[in-house]
């Protein structure tokens, strides 16, 4: 029981929800004028947004399998150490569903980037550098996870001691794993901010250049002075 607990998604999805607060925690203010934008449709979207990310982490954590997941990001005869519980993965029906929810949640954080964020920069260099910190954390990941206890058998919760160093090792898989599907997110969020954010400003995001009054009203004046010599 304590072990199904231990290495079920439920902690990673509190992991995740973790780092995320951790990260925007001082910027609520930001996050909350998305949610009230004073244009309509914007705050629709945004709201639309946050929801289909929220559903997304909802649907794999109780229909899927994170752990599964992150195998998509190694090669296929490897990807089976992804998960050291060597879980039965879900019906090909649940795992088109993860895929198309992933994909409406990086358009939707792209989305977000477009309509609230300018520049390029940060997802230029988000997807390269999650891709790298991704394979990096990833091989030993799947390395050391096997030296943990992969069954309930590996626990032996009537000694204190043991019990905490457990604990311990699942807390730490727990904010690496963590990271990893930030990670993946990160590599697709970072192109599909670029295609986004180029479409948005090119069409109904366009900025609008309006004259300051001060200069119309001094050209007007520079006319006149111009026509009164002539």
């Amino acid at each position: 029981m304590v072990f199904d607990v231990l290495s079920s998604d439920y902690p990673l999805l509190l992991t995740v929800l973790l780092m995320v607060w951790l990260s925007v925690r001082r910027g609520l203010s930001w996050i909350r004028s998305m949610l009230f934008d004073r244009v309509p449709w914007a705050r629709i979207m945004s709201r639309v947004a946050f929801a289909l990310i929220g559903i997304f982490l909802l649907w794999v954590t109780i229909f899927d399998n994170w752990r599964q997941l992150l195998g998509y990001m190694m090669s296929e005869k490897n990807r089976w150490r992804s998960d050291p519980y060597l879980l039965d993965p879900p019906t090909d029906v649940v795992r088109v569903v993860t895929f198309i929810l992933f994909g409406m949640a990086v358009l939707a954080g792209a989305m977000l980037y477009a309509r609230y964020a300018r520049g390029y920069l940060v997802p230029v260099t988000a997807a390269p550098t999650a891709l790298i910190v991704f394979y990096i954390l990833n091989s030993f990941r799947v390395r050391f996870e096997l030296v943990g206890p992969l069954s309930d058998r590996a626990i032996d919760i009537s000694q204190i001691g043991e019990t905490i160093m457990i604990l311990v090792w699942f807390a730490m898989f727990y904010m690496v794993i963590g990271v990893l599907i930030l990670c993946v997110y990160l590599a697709f969020w970072g192109p599909a901010s670029i295609l986004v954010g180029l479409v948005y400003r090119n069409t109904f995001g366009r900025e609008k250049i309006e004259e300051p009054e001060m200069f119309r009203l001094m050209r007007e004046r520079s006319l006149a002075r111009q026509e009164d010599r002539g």
